[in-house]
């Protein structure tokens, strides 16, 4: 059985040496063409960036914004959003404009 989404050490280490970066003011995406039909996310909040409590609201924020695009992405690949430090100074229309605008420079948009 296939998980949607990224869990293993080595599903994220293929995305991060074989995948594409692109840059955003609070994020970080990695992008890599899977197999598969529908699009796997991981995500990354480092432990620098707050306390537990802190970094799981991070990761509800990215989790929904990436529910919400991911209507309107094409299927087949693995994305891995990696936070910045900043973000947490960020709300969550800013995360969710960022990681759009991120995706859109990726070119998955239908």
């Amino acid at each position: 059985m296939i998980k949607r989404k990224l869990s293993k050490t080595s599903e994220f280490k293929k995305v991060f040496s074989e995948g594409r970066r692109i840059e955003g003011n609070n994020l970080i995406i990695f992008i890599l063409k899977n197999d598969y039909n529908f699009n796997r996310p991981g995500m990354i909040i480092k432990k620098e960036t707050g306390k537990a409590a802190a970094r799981n609201k991070i990761k509800r924020r990215l989790r929904e914004a990436f529910r919400l695009i991911n209507k309107k992405l094409s299927p087949g690949y693995d994305i891995i959003i990696l936070a910045k430090n900043n973000i947490k100074e960020s709300g969550y229309l800013e995360i969710y404009h960022d990681l759009e605008n991120l995706l859109y420079k990726g070119n998955l948009f239908l």
